[in-house]
């Protein structure tokens, strides 16, 4: 698995609108797309729940690379590209992407980058990373976890989706978000 995530900024006085009505008009094309894991439509208003800016972050995780592949040359990127430039695409190897049926009910999302310090054993950092799954289901309201690495510049990317508002911002840094919509892929 694959996970995959681009964050576009938008001005402070960009009407969120917008991209609450795409969400709502174009996001069911994603349902049921090859290869496709899960993809959380996310997006933040400047002001709220720590966000500095307004921004649109959708958050993918695939099953294949080929899906990657498939979607970022396909119709649906490149319309993306049109409305709002070419976004540099952040893609990571996947220790576990995990989501419950009522998936679809999730309101808010937390996006947490921590550095991997040199030395870290990845094998432990998996292990460590099985923990914190664990924790997350245990604290209730989490409807999918996910946590990936990215060996290009070292970093560990963790994904909360939850009906609950995010609570305090923890360690590292964390993105909070609305999640507008959640597609889920084809069943292989």
């Amino acid at each position: 698995m694959i996970a995959m995530r681009y964050r576009i900024a938008l001005p402070a006085d960009y009407p969120m609108e917008i991209i609450e009505r795409r969400i709502a008009e174009r996001g069911h094309l994603t349902d049921g797309l090859p290869d496709l894991g899960l993809k959380a439509y996310l997006y933040c208003r400047a002001g709220e729940h720590g966000a500095t800016a307004n921004a649109y972050a959708p958050f993918y995780l695939w099953r294949r690379a080929e899906g990657l592949r498939d979607f970022l040359s396909g119709p649906g990127f490149a319309a993306l590209c049109a409305s709002f430039g070419r976004p540099a695409v952040e893609s990571a190897a996947v220790c576990f992407g995990d989501w419950r049926d009522e998936v679809a009910e999730a309101r808010y999302a937390t996006v947490e980058t921590l550095p991997i310090e040199a030395g870290t054993e990845m094998d432990a950092l998996r292990r460590e990373q099985e923990g914190w799954r664990a924790g997350q289901w245990d604290e209730g309201g989490a409807l999918a976890v996910a946590a990936a690495f990215d060996p290009a510049n070292w970093t560990l990317r963790r994904l909360v989706l939850s009906r609950l508002a995010p609570e305090s911002r923890k360690h590292g840094a964390v993105e909070c978000y609305r999640v507008g919509r959640v597609s889920i892929g084809a069943s292989i």
